[in-house]
């Protein structure tokens, strides 16, 4: 799966974020996280270090 394909993959995803919490992308929020947690990050503070890495 390429990167377009994940972030293509939660494009039917609903966002039911008000407008004002919507400063990211929710579609490359979701697929970033998926990568973390898929990548062994276990935890926000460890998913917060691998995306920023």
């Amino acid at each position: 799966m390429s990167e377009i394909e994940i972030i293509k993959a939660f494009a039917d995803i609903k966002d039911l974020r008000r407008r004002a919490g919507q400063r990211h992308n929710r579609r490359l929020c979701l697929a970033l996280f998926t990568l973390a947690i898929a990548a062994g990050n276990k935890g926000f503070l460890a998913i917060g270090d691998w995306i920023s890495s």
